[in-house]
């Protein structure tokens, strides 16, 4: 039995040893492993940990672990700390920078494990490493990438804060001059457009509160300019309302005749119509006289036409009597009366259709001669008709211009009494002038605080155009553009 048992503890021994001896085998595929002595001397290095740091196992084998640190890290506390730890029987891990050959720069994350021996205090170190070179290269490329695009958004920040600062400062001529990051350019773009807009609007309200001044110096002007005239007004309105009660005096007398005249010739007129009527009845019964004649004509035309059948049916029946012989004499008699009789009637037709032809070119001749005299009081007619509109129009001209003349007697009384409302206008737009000068001097002051170049700033100080130099139409015209109000308003608003 103890044989038996002691065969299957030496059997799972040997079955422990190679899952353990599997295990080594595995991680030395996978890891980069070194061993060192507890003072740091290197015992031993796998060929993964080789290749990581580049050297050969004999240039390492014998050799301090400070032989993979950068210059001066070997005499550093942490690393004397790092040694007295691992001693202790305490395991390291953590990402590390360490030198391969030739100065080459590696990262590990490894951890640094004490090998404990029968009694549980260390005696030799061993590492587990992977190299993360390329994981750090990357995090370290991100990192300046990351500290580029902070410096840019910095420099854009400042940039922009300087120009706020200077737009705040109403300095409106500040632009963004600095090369900025391209992702970055367009909000540098975006801002020295909106500040040259801005620039350019605040120039034109500079130039309109010059205009505004300007205009109210000209309204200014030109009230006083309107009240001399009103006065010359009010005098010219008086002497023309005199003269037009004497116009329309002798206007009125001018319809009078003229409605007279107009009544006499309308009687006129209806006489004339009345003759014309009695002239289009006798050319119309003469016409029916034509027509008459010309119905018998057609009945004679159909009688010649029967006596020409009738003369031809003879013809042909003293044809077929003649074929007949003896049995057709006596029908051959008769076809010669009735052919005889057929070319009397015949003659009698043409006598007749001549006798038709001479009435028909008489009444004919008639009908003309009266249709002429028809046409002649047709005409007669129409130019009394003529003669009626004309002094229908005239009349009806001379009434609307006496209607007209009073309209404007009336209209013009109207204008005198507009024109005392004028006087008091012109002194409430005086005031106002002067009202809208003031608050185009207050415009001035608050534009000044902007910074609008030196353009602008020379338009702000142009001086005002005088009434006499520009006119008063161009005043006039000014007011108009300044007037924000509907054309229909009118002065009702005062």
């Amino acid at each position: 039995m103890s044989d038996l048992f002691g065969r299957k503890r030496a059997a799972a021994d040997a079955a422990k040893l190679r899952e353990a001896e599997g295990m080594v085998a595995a991680i030395h595929r996978s890891q980069a492993v070194i061993v060192f002595e507890l003072d740091g001397t290197i015992v031993s290095a796998n060929d993964n940990f080789l290749k990581t740091l580049g050297y050969r196992a004999d240039e390492i084998i014998g050799q301090h672990h400070s032989i993979f640190l950068a210059p001066g890290e070997a005499a550093s506390a942490e690393y004397k700390t790092f040694w007295r730890t691992l001693n202790q029987g305490e395991f390291v891990a953590a990402k590390f920078q360490r030198v391969g050959k030739g100065g080459r720069g590696v990262w590990i994350q490894a951890s640094y494990n004490p090998i404990l021996d029968d009694q549980g205090r260390p005696c030799r170190v061993v590492k587990f490493a992977t190299d993360i070179t390329e994981i750090e290269d990357d995090r370290a490329r991100l990192e300046v990438e990351r500290r580029t695009l902070q410096a840019r958004q910095e420099q854009a920040v400042q940039e922009i804060a300087t120009a706020l600062e200077r737009l705040s400062d109403g300095d409106l001529t500040y632009r963004i001059q600095a090369e900025l990051a391209p992702e970055y350019r367009v909000l540098q773009e975006d801002f020295n457009q909106a500040s040259a807009r801005l620039q350019d609007t605040l120039s034109g309200i500079v130039s309109s509160a010059g205009g505004i001044r300007t205009g109210s110096q000209e309204i200014s002007q030109a009230t006083n300019d309107l009240s001399r005239r009103t006065e010359q007004q009010a005098a010219n309105l008086e002497e023309t309302a005199a003269a037009l009660e004497e116009i329309t005096a002798t206007v009125n007398q001018t319809a009078s005749a003229a409605r007279q005249t107009q009544e006499a010739v309308t009687a006129a007129r209806a006489d004339a119509d009345v003759s014309g009527q009695v002239v289009q009845q006798a050319v119309a019964a003469m016409t029916e006289i034509e027509q008459s004649s010309g119905q018998i004509g057609q009945i004679i035309g159909v009688i010649d036409e029967i006596a020409f059948q009738t003369n031809l049916l003879a013809l042909n029946a003293g044809v077929e009597a003649a074929r007949a012989g003896d049995a057709g004499k006596g029908f051959a008699v008769v076809a010669s009366e009735v052919r005889a009789l057929a070319q009397r009637s015949a003659e009698a037709a043409k006598q007749i259709k001549g006798l038709i032809t001479a009435s028909a070119e008489q009444v004919g001749a008639g009908v003309n001669l009266v249709g002429k005299t028809g046409e002649a009081l047709q005409r007669i007619v129409g130019q009394v008709g003529q003669i009626t509109d004309l002094v229908s129009a005239i009349a009806a001209s001379a009434q609307e211009q006496a209607t007209g003349l009073h309209q404007v007697n009336g209209a013009i009384n109207q204008m005198d009494q507009m024109t005392q409302q004028n006087a008091a206008m012109v002194e409430q737009s005086t005031a106002a002038s002067e009202s809208l000068a003031q608050e185009a001097a207050q415009l001035d002051q608050m534009m000044g605080a902007f910074r609008l170049g030196q353009a602008s700033q020379a338009v702000a100080r142009r001086p005002a155009a005088t009434t006499a130099s520009r006119g008063y139409v161009s005043g006039a015209a000014t007011a108009r553009k300044l007037d924000p109000r509907p054309q229909d308003e009118g002065w009702e608003s005062f």
